[in-house]
């Protein structure tokens, strides 16, 4: 979920790609650098192999989404997972796009967008998101009632507040604005490295932070995500994406990843990143035994 800009460097992804396309017994799958996407496609991977003749070849770690989507629409790349949020990042004239925090509305204008740009096919979302969201300590959730960012309102004023540096700079979604949506500002704000958040609040420095709502610390500091009851977090669901072309010549790919949709929350995402980045367990490994729990292989 992490915001990219679409820079002219998208285009040097083919390079080293080039060797993968063009087999026609094989599946090309993209990933970012983040750990969701690669359990995805293993995920993928695992479906494809155990219900089709194909082979599937996975590249991993592509710095930026629009290289995904320059090798994906060049045909280097077959499926990719991607985030609804994706649409506002310059890809289309202004006047085409509208910016919104509403979920649905950020998906639809992604599902239009890039099939009609791009003949992308954008599936639904699987499930999940990944994006911004204010956790506490369910401690102090608990003891105080607390479900939702407005709920904070009566102790901000005390609360330590730790969020990445670039956070506290965006217009749009950024601490200025949140302070005008919800109408409340923490006792002090820091501007840390991601992990540095994390380890505030074990070591009691920071009460409240900014994470990404399938960050696995969450489950390792038993932190609770607050609903954002103003919408205020641009939405970043989580959909494969694929091009149409693929699709019309073999529907038995459509199949699989239609099947996939609505089907992993955020709840268990959390928990399969959980097992690899915590844990340190293999990506492959962690996707097959999720899919051999699901009974969706054997």
């Amino acid at each position: 979920m992490k915001k990219i800009i679409f820079s002219a460097v998208a285009v040097l992804v083919l390079g080293f790609m080039s060797a993968c396309g063009g087999d026609d017994n094989t599946i090309e799958i993209g990933t970012q650098t983040y750990t969701d996407p690669k359990l995805m496609a293993h995920i993928v991977e695992g479906l494809i192999e155990d219900q089709t003749e194909y082979e599937v070849n996975i590249t991993k770690d592509i710095s930026a989404s629009p290289q995904l989507i320059t090798s994906i629409d060049q045909e280097e790349l077959d499926i990719a997972t991607l985030y609804s949020g994706e649409v506002y990042n310059n890809h289309f004239d202004e006047d085409e796009v509208e910016y919104s925090t509403d979920t649905e509305k950020t998906l639809t204008q992604a599902q239009q967008l890039f099939n009609e740009h791009f003949d992308f096919k954008w599936y639904d979302s699987l499930g999940f998101q990944n994006k911004y969201t204010i956790a506490i300590e369910n401690e102090f959730a608990e003891a105080n009632n607390i479900e939702t960012i407005s709920d904070l309102e009566p102790y901000a004023g005390e609360l330590r507040f730790g969020t990445d540096g670039s956070w506290l700079e965006r217009s749009n979604d950024g601490y200025r604005a949140f302070q005008e949506a919800y109408g409340f500002e923490f006792a002090d704000a820091r501007g840390l490295q991601i992990e540095l958040m994390y380890e505030g609040v074990e070591s009691d420095e920071l009460d409240v932070i900014t994470a990404y709502s399938v960050d696995p610390q969450i489950l390792e500091l038993d932190l609770k995500v607050l609903e954002d009851d103003k919408n205020f977090f641009p939405p970043y669901s989580a959909s494969l994406v694929t091009r149409n072309n693929l699709l019309e010549d073999d529907p038995q790919i459509d199949e699989i990843l239609s099947s996939l949709v609505g089907t992993i929350d955020e709840e268990t995402m959390t928990q399969l990143i959980y097992e690899v980045d915590i844990n340190e367990r293999d990506e492959q490994e962690v996707a097959q035994e999720y899919l051999q729990e699901q009974g969706l292989i054997e």
